[in-house]
């Protein structure tokens, strides 16, 4: 990110390139343990899935399997050792993960859950990482 840039215009610039990258395998969604547990993905191809994602991430509206996925995803990890493109799947899926719970000014297509803590929880783990310096500019 240069100077000048805003986290809306990486997450733009990021989800281009992750979309253009992804040849749309599924292994990732093959290798993911949460596969069954988001309603639909386990009987949907695989391929399909991923499509659906990318599509979320080009301002698409993505499918009911895709948007499932997304929305289970808990970031584990496991589908990026099994990509075979020089890319990171688990960043694809933060990405179509903030995009689907609407971060860009769209509407949500998956449930934002409402937790009036949650900006004072993560100030308080910033707080545990962070140098007064950071502290200061950030918080």
């Amino acid at each position: 990110m240069g100077p000048g840039t805003g986290l809306a215009d990486h997450i733009r610039a990021e989800s281009t390139r992750l979309a253009a990258v992804c040849t749309s395998c599924g292994a990732c969604v093959r290798a993911c343990p949460m596969v069954a547990y988001a309603p639909g993905v386990a009987d949907a191809d695989a391929v399909a899935v991923v499509t659906g994602v990318l599509d979320v991430l080009r301002d698409g509206p993505g499918t009911p399997e895709a948007l499932a996925w997304i929305g289970g995803c808990t970031r584990s990890a496991v589908c990026t050792p099994v990509c075979p493109e020089p890319m990171d799947p688990a960043m694809m899926m933060r990405l179509a993960n903030m995009r689907a719970r609407g971060a860009l000014g769209g509407g949500a297509q998956i449930p934002v859950k409402q937790d009036p803590g949650w900006s004072a929880r993560v100030k308080a783990f910033a707080r545990l990482t962070m140098t007064e310096e950071e502290q200061a500019k950030w918080l």
